[in-house]
């Protein structure tokens, strides 16, 4: 297993895999791009070409990243015959159990022992999958976030097999692509949509319930805790906030509608221990250890700038009517 990675594969063209294979070859790594055959795999090379360099023109990617695209991506033929020399394959099909066991099936047959493998499945454990890959100690979850060429994020998922080896590769690769990985543990959904969906099917209640329409929801989501989120996580909201004032809403919100709303032991702890967060000096992260002035201030800078932005965004609001 080589320090930095040379040649990739990904197989499955659809949205997030194309996506994820010209994000590969943007950053100066050879990959091929295989898809149901040679000819829908080179249709669909063409088509993220074309992406690149509208892209490009729209300023939402380099220019020299648009050339490298160009210069590294390739259409494979089929999983038998494309894979040789490959170091790092990533399999993107979509999230139906058989055909993922079967696409796994033939990779692990096909690429060398020391390959790494990797899936984008957004939700099946990764143990679930490793079954159908032979050596599993070098397949591993890699979840990309949708679109896959912008978003930072990418969960790493290890499974009970996983050896720290690939676990590393993985998060160095994908380091090396420009995205931010961050290990998590393999559970159905992992963390990134355990969290969505669960916000989900709080924002369903809401209407099933009669207490807010689709668009209130949504604009109260936009404008109000969700303003925050791409710059502080949920614990440091909290932690700014006051985890005793937390704790003193989820003990009203769990009268009102039981126990998805009970606090857990991570919290009433931290109450009960005066841990209460950035006004106590101690909190669940160490954003809760620094100065409270200088929080606020920067806080205050992104929540200017992040509004700067949204009104600089044309057509955004149009968005929100009806054609």
């Amino acid at each position: 297993m080589t320090a930095s990675i040379t040649r990739a594969a990904v197989v499955g063209g659809g949205y997030m895999g194309g996506g994820i294979a010209a994000t590969i070859a943007g950053a100066g790594v050879q990959c091929t791009l295989i898809d149901v055959d040679y000819e829908a795999a080179k249709g669909r090379v063409q088509d993220l070409i074309d992406e690149t360099r509208d892209w490009a023109g729209e300023g939402l990617l380099d220019p020299n990243e648009a050339k490298r695209v160009v210069q590294n991506l390739t259409a494979g033929i089929s999983i038998e015959e494309s894979l040789a020399g490959t170091e790092f394959v990533i399999e993107a099909v979509p999230e139906d159990l058989a055909l993922k066991h079967s696409t796994l099936a033939r990779i692990s047959a096909t690429v060398e022992a020391d390959t790494v493998i990797g899936s984008n499945t957004s939700t099946l454990p990764i143990s679930m999958l490793a079954e159908a890959v032979d050596r599993p100690q070098r397949f591993i979850g890699c979840h990309w976030m949708n679109p896959s060429r912008l978003i930072p994020g990418v969960e790493v998922i290890p499974s009970e097999h996983t050896s720290e080896a690939v676990t590393q590769a993985t998060t160095e690769f994908h380091r090396q692509l420009g995205k931010r990985p961050t290990t998590v543990s393999d559970v159905p959904a992992f963390v990134a949509n355990r969290l969505q969906q669960a916000l989900f099917a709080e924002a369903l209640k809401l209407v099933d319930e009669g207490v807010a329409t689709p668009q209130v929801v949504d604009e109260i989501s936009r404008n109000s805790f969700g303003y925050r989120l791409a710059a502080f996580g949920p614990f440091e909201v909290a932690d700014i906030a006051g985890l005793d004032v937390y704790q003193a809403c989820m003990e009203i919100e769990e009268e009102a509608y039981g126990e998805r709303f009970k606090a857990t032991p991570l919290l009433r702890d931290h109450v009960a221990r005066g841990y209460v967060g950035l006004k106590s000096g101690r909190g669940i992260t160490p954003l809760a250890s620094h100065d409270p002035r200088r929080v606020s201030a920067i806080r205050n800078q992104y929540f200017r700038g992040l509004t700067k932005l949204l009104e600089s965004i044309d057509g955004l609001e149009d968005l929100r009517s009806a054609t």
